[in-house]
């Protein structure tokens, strides 16, 4: 499966990249949010691993918001993380009140691996199921012929 991880801090996404590609993903970076878009449209990843409070022209809200904007792009799940979220009182979660600000899944930094590992496995298959390309049966996922 294909990862774009989108954040402005270098060593975080150096970091974050190779525990994610020794876990079998394929992954690609960006260091700023317009970066992020361009390639977000281009590789059409199947997860978007998205620092929503960058301090870029082109902040994580608003690739958040362009991805879920986009009816070639809203179905990709958006895992957002950030540093700062309680400190400026912006809160994103699942039941974000509107829809372009709404991520999958929302983790603080420093982010637990173990408990990202398996929320990613999930967001990917329920996006394979999304798609019509696989379905579960009894708990278990199987591809579509």
């Amino acid at each position: 499966a294909k990862i774009i991880i989108i954040d402005d801090n270098p060593d975080y996404l150096f970091t974050m990249e190779t525990f994610l590609k020794r876990n079998g993903y394929e992954t690609l970076t960006a260091e700023d949010g317009q970066k992020g878009i361009d390639l977000i449209e281009k590789e059409r990843p199947d997860l978007i691993l998205l620092d929503v409070m960058m301090e870029s022209i082109y902040s994580g809200l608003d690739v958040c918001k362009k991805v879920r904007t986009n009816p070639d792009l809203k179905d990709i799940p958006i895992i957002g993380i950030s540093g700062m979220g309680d400190e400026l009182g912006v809160r994103l979660d699942k039941r974000g009140d509107e829809d372009y600000f709404k991520v999958d899944e929302f983790f603080e930094k420093p982010v637990d691996k173990e408990k990202l590992l398996p929320k990613i496995k999930e967001l990917l298959e329920e996006g394979l199921i999304k798609k019509g390309k696989a379905v579960r049966i009894g708990g278990k996922l199987y591809p579509k012929k």
